[in-house]
C-alpha cells in the first residue's frame, strides 16, 4: 500500500511537495525524505503529529520518546510504521521541523494505492522554495530595522518633491 502525500507550508505560499511512501515505511523514513527534499539541517529535532481534518493534534510521533508530551506520544518515529496509523484518508499529519519556533509543514493524504509498494519514500514533485528552517536571531532583525530607520532619517533632509517640472522642466508629448 502506498500513501500519496501532499505537503504544504503556511509560511511559503507557493511551496508544495508530493511524496509517495509505503505503508511499511516508518515515520523516521518519511522524516528523512522531508529533510532531504527541503534541505533542512538533519541534526535538528523534529516531530510528527497525527491530526484530524481540522488540523487539531491527536497523537505525537517524536524522534525520541524521551522528548514527548505524555498525553499525546505513542512511540518514536523509528518504531511506528505509516500503515499503523494512517488507515484513513481523512487524517492529516503536522510535521514540526523547527521545535523552538514551532515551524511546521502540513501533510495531507491525497490518495492511497493498495496494489503498489515502494522500497524507499519517493519525492514525486517539488514546487517553490522550502520554508526556512531557522529564524534570524531577534537581535539581527532589530539591527536590520534600525539600519532602515537610520537611512530614512539620513535621506529625509532632501525634503519632499513637490513638482517634477521644477526639476526636469516642462516636457512635450511626442506623438
Amino acid at each position: 500500500m502506498v500513501f500519496k502525500f501532499k505537503i504544504i507550508s503556511d509560511q511559503v505560499g507557493n511551496f508544495v511537495l508530493h511524496i509517495n511512501a509505503d505503508a511499511n515505511h516508518t515515520f523516521l523514513q518519511l522524516h528523512e525524505a522531508l529533510q532531504l527534499a527541503c534541505r533542512f539541517d538533519q541534526s535538528e529535532i523534529a516531530t510528527f503529529y497525527l491530526a484530524d481534518e481540522e488540523w487539531d493534534k491527536i497523537l505525537e510521533i517524536p524522534m525520541d520518546t524521551r522528548v514527548k508530551e505524555p498525553k499525546l506520544a505513542l512511540r518514536s518515529m523509528g518504531q511506528v510504521k505509516l500503515g499503523e496509523l494512517l488507515i484513513q484518508q481523512e487524517l492529516n499529519l503536522i510535521y514540526v521541523f523547527d521545535i523552538r519556533n514551532q515551524k511546521s509543514l502540513y501533510i495531507q493524504i491525497k490518495e492511497i494505492e493498495t496494489e503498489k509498494q515502494l522500497r524507499v519514500p519517493a519525492l514525486i514533485k517539488k514546487l517553490g522554495n522550502s520554508p526556512l528552517q531557522h529564524s534570524f536571531n531577534e537581535n539581527d532583525s532589530d539591527l536590520l530595522s534600525n539600519q532602515v530607520t537610520t537611512h530614512q532619517i539620513d535621506y529625509s533632509d532632501f525634503g519632499e518633491l513637490q513638482d517634477l517640472d521644477l526639476i526636469v522642466g516642462e516636457t512635450e508629448e511626442v506623438n
